[in-house]
């Protein structure tokens, strides 16, 4: 623990003393790991595959907005689909516009998300992703889970039916494309079954967390991994779907561990979010709203002191310090 603690403090004094360049630099290589992610499992583009073309792409990216690099992976990911579908390129481009159109306003993380999920999937880690939403995301972000689960199947059939086109002497139809998609996801047990299991694990995770339980954030991980396990067991069982149950297992301890490394240092290093605390003396209640200082501009601070007669020797500083590392401590 003395190691890991020492650790985060590092990384917490080198953040914050180069915020821009540590955030920009890590933003680059994620936005470069889901891109080659993407293109090793949808090569179809000899142009878009090439690790040139995704670097600088991941380095503009990384100095621009985030829903810049939103919009560079889901351009390379619908260049890719372009090669083997046009038709079904311009279908799942229609229904991204068309989600974004009714649940775009809910929340500016709905993109991480609807990323996240299907990248997680390719590399075997999908439990890992209603786990992590709950613990940092409310349920407005159910709709980007359920579309990132929907989308992560619609690249499975784009995949299947490259290999089925790749195997036909004749030239497939203009609309084959289309109907071997939705064949593909109707007749998908498997879509139902992660889809349900996502969304409860989702729910039970985020109403643990939000208890004032001590490591409420620390026994919903836990139970959100038995949970999702278990309804993909009771899944595969029931409708006989051929689920690999060793590879199952493994892929949920995975995700618990990335789950519990994630929400110790998410927790103790978030600079950006607004943290709420309490702390009392003999007399008085202290209610405390701490918002990081980027937030504010300098013309909206307003510093009031008040200090009692009787209390004046009482250091506000010290007591609230103490109840910050209080609070660190309880998510050890």
């Amino acid at each position: 623990m003395m190691a890991l603690l020492t650790l985060k403090s590092k990384l917490k004094n080198f953040y914050e003393k180069h915020y821009r360049v540590a955030r920009g630099s890590v933003k680059a290589c994620i936005v470069f790991a889901i891109l080659f992610v993407t293109t090793f499992h949808l090569d179809y583009s000899d142009l878009l595959g090439q690790y040139i073309v995704l670097a600088a792409i991941s380095i503009i990216c990384g100095v621009m907005a985030d829903f810049v690099s939103l919009l560079a992976i889901a351009a390379i990911t619908l260049g890719e689909i372009y090669r083997i579908s046009p038709l079904a390129s311009v279908a799942i481009t229609i229904l991204l516009i068309i989600y974004y159109l009714l649940f775009g306003r809910l929340t500016e993380k709905q993109g991480i998300v609807l990323v996240a999920v299907p990248v997680l999937s390719a590399l075997q880690l999908g439990y890992l992703a209603p786990i992590v939403a709950a613990l940092f995301f409310s349920p407005v972000i159910i709709p980007a889970l359920a579309m990132g689960i929907l989308f992560h199947f619609l690249l499975g059939g784009i995949q299947e039916y490259a290999l089925v086109i790749s195997r036909q002497a004749q030239e497939a139809s203009l609309t084959a494309s289309l109907e071997y998609l939705l064949e593909y996801l109707r007749g998908n047990a498997y879509l139902v079954i992660t889809l349900v299991a996502f969304l409860v694990t989702f729910v039970c995770v985020y109403l643990i967390r939000r208890t004032k339980i001590q490591y409420a954030s620390q026994i919903a991980i836990l139970v959100g991994a038995i949970l999702v396990l278990s309804i993909i067991l009771v899944g595969n069982i029931t409708l006989e779907l051929e689920i690999n149950l060793l590879h199952s297992i493994i892929s949920v301890l995975v995700s618990v561990v990335i789950a519990y490394v994630i929400q110790f240092f998410r927790m103790t290093l978030d600079y950006q979010g607004t943290r709420k605390l309490q702390f009392e003396d003999d007399e008085y209640y202290y209610y405390v709203t701490a918002i990081p200082k980027f937030k504010v501009a300098a013309a909206d601070k307003t510093v009031t002191r008040i200090v009692s007669e009787d209390t004046e020797d009482l250091d506000l500083r010290l007591e609230l310090e103490k109840t910050l590392d209080g609070e660190e401590e309880n998510h050890f």
